[in-house]
């Protein structure tokens, strides 16, 4: 649809979350964007815990994970009943150590205890979360992993998900490239099968009808169109050999994706860097070729678990690989490609998503994180833009999702879900610089009358660290109680005025 639309619009004053946006009654016409939602037609339900974080296994020993030391349980649980996941790259380097007194292995980075495992526990509780726990493959020890496991099962009880082996198997090989310690060399996927078996059938007789979910493959992007579209590919033969030797009805296939990777910080020179996409801008992020194509992916990935009768779920992603880029994705740019990669996730069918979190790095792509050792002695961490996009994305857990059409040249994605109670709750990300105008949500077959809106807005996509949410942000104890504005529907539909790239979640009934 997508065609340019122009009228005049006479002096208006359109509420904007706390701001009021008017337009001089001589101002030149507006570009106006027509989203349209079809309330009579709910699809499938978006599951509570789907929007969820991710974190390297070695900070399951930090106190931070303690709810009495930190304010981070605050934080997580603002976001709702989602997920917690802590495995990652650290989780090959990390050994589980029964006995917090015995030394742990040389080869080991950290270790997890028992200990460790209980304050996950109370932190799950705290959260309302559920938690998958990764456990060490490189190392090939079957019976330590299935030790963690049952000693998971007892300290997190029924809040743990599942568990993964190992991180990205497909990628062991490159990762000892890059200083990732010591990994399977595992050229081919029939290598690896043998060893997750083995793995499976001793975490199932240690810790029975405990689930464990797989296999965690890395897959992404480098910002490149020549190359960008033939990597799926390559995750074919690893996906379907798991399926294959792993896949049941119900159970999770999971999977990493990254639109973008940072191959300046994999030693990349800069030209090399230049030629192959791998310094990502925050114009890049916000293009509607990167919408597409992380589209393009989601759906291969919804394909492939549904086509096996999987559960999918991507369960370690964010916008640049390799931690980041300061100036890109520590912006308010970064927020608003939040809101539309998660929702375009929850509308193509993935059951859940788990935004990867660097807690002691608060120049990469980090949602919570520390801004310097003091804070982090003192457990108090704060927020960087994209929490707030994460935000705007938890409000719509539980819904049925809703057909919706975006009509006009800029680029505005734009989600709707049912929810339980019958109220219609719609998502609008303008992530367009050029947009300068008005946006019309009609929502055919639902409740009419005022909608309740609350807005996500920075000073430009190019602010580092900061953004506001209905006007305010998180405490720096991390309070957080946003309200909203009310909006009148007119014949036109519900009017929001975008004067700079932004995001909105209306809520009518």
């Amino acid at each position: 649809m997508r065609t340019v639309m122009r009228v005049a619009i006479a002096a208006a004053t359109l509420l904007a979350g706390h701001t009021a946006w008017a337009v001089p009654a001589s101002a030149e016409p507006l570009d106006v964007v027509t989203v349209r939602v079809d309330a009579t037609d709910p699809g499938r339900v978006i599951p509570e815990d789907f929007l969820g974080l991710s974190f390297e296994a070695d900070q399951l020993h930090r106190t931070w994970t303690d709810p009495a030391r930190s304010n981070v349980d605050e934080l997580i649980g603002h976001l709702g009943a989602g997920n917690l996941r802590f495995s990652a790259n650290a989780v090959d380097n990390t050994a589980w150590q029964p006995d917090p007194s015995a030394p742990p292995p040389a080869w080991a980075d950290a270790a997890v205890s028992p200990d460790d495992l209980s304050r996950l526990g109370a932190l799950a509780e705290a959260t309302h979360t559920t938690v998958d726990l990764g456990v060490n493959l490189a190392h090939g020890d079957p019976a330590a992993a299935a030790q963690e496991a049952a000693q998971a099962r007892e300290w997190i009880g029924p809040r743990l998900r599942s568990i993964q082996i190992g991180n990205e198997p497909n990628v062991y090989p490159v990762v000892g490239l890059f200083g990732g310690g010591e990994r399977p060399q595992y050229l081919v996927p029939q290598q690896y099968i043998p060893d997750a078996r083995a793995y499976r059938d001793a975490i199932a007789a240690a810790a029975p009808g405990t689930p464990v979910s797989g296999p965690d493959t890395a897959g992404g992007a480098v910002g490149n169109p020549a190359i960008d579209p033939l990597l799926p590919a390559a995750l074919d033969p690893w996906l379907d050999a798991y399926i294959a030797a792993f896949g049941a009805p119900g159970a999770a296939l999971t999977q990493h994706y990254y639109p973008f990777v940072n191959t300046e910080r994999m030693g990349f020179p800069q030209a090399l860097s230049d030629a192959v996409g791998g310094l990502p801008t925050v114009d890049k992020l916000l293009s509607r070729q990167t919408s597409d194509k992380q589209e393009a992916f989601l759906r291969y990935f919804v394909a492939k678990a549904e086509g096996a009768g999987m559960v999918p779920r991507i369960s370690e992603t964010n916008s640049v690989a390799m931690e980041g880029r300061p100036g890109v994705t520590d912006t308010f740019g970064a927020a608003l490609w939040t809101v539309d990669y998660a929702m375009t996730a929850a509308r193509e069918g993935v059951a859940g998503i788990n935004l990867h979190d660097h807690i002691d790095d608060c120049t990469s792509y980090s949602m919570i994180c520390f801004a310097d050792p003091a804070a982090s002695d003192a457990g108090t961490a704060r927020v960087n833009p994209n929490y707030y996009g994460a935000y705007m994305v938890g409000r719509m857990a539980g819904g049925a999702v809703l057909p919706v059409t975006v009509d006009g040249a800029a680029h505005v994605s734009a989600f709707a879900v049912r929810m339980p109670e019958g109220a219609v709750r719609v998502i609008v990300d303008d992530m367009d610089r050029g947009f300068d105008g008005t946006v019309r949500v009609v929502i055919d077959g639902g409740p009419g009358g005022t909608a309740a809106m609350q807005r996500l807005d920075g000073e430009s996509v190019d602010t580092v660290g900061a953004a506001t949410y209905a006007g305010t942000t998180v405490a720096a104890d991390g309070a957080f109680a946003p309200g909203s504005s009310p909006v009148s529907a007119d014949a036109g539909g519900y009017a929001v005025r975008f004067g700079r790239p932004g995001a909105v979640l209306l809520t009518a009934g």
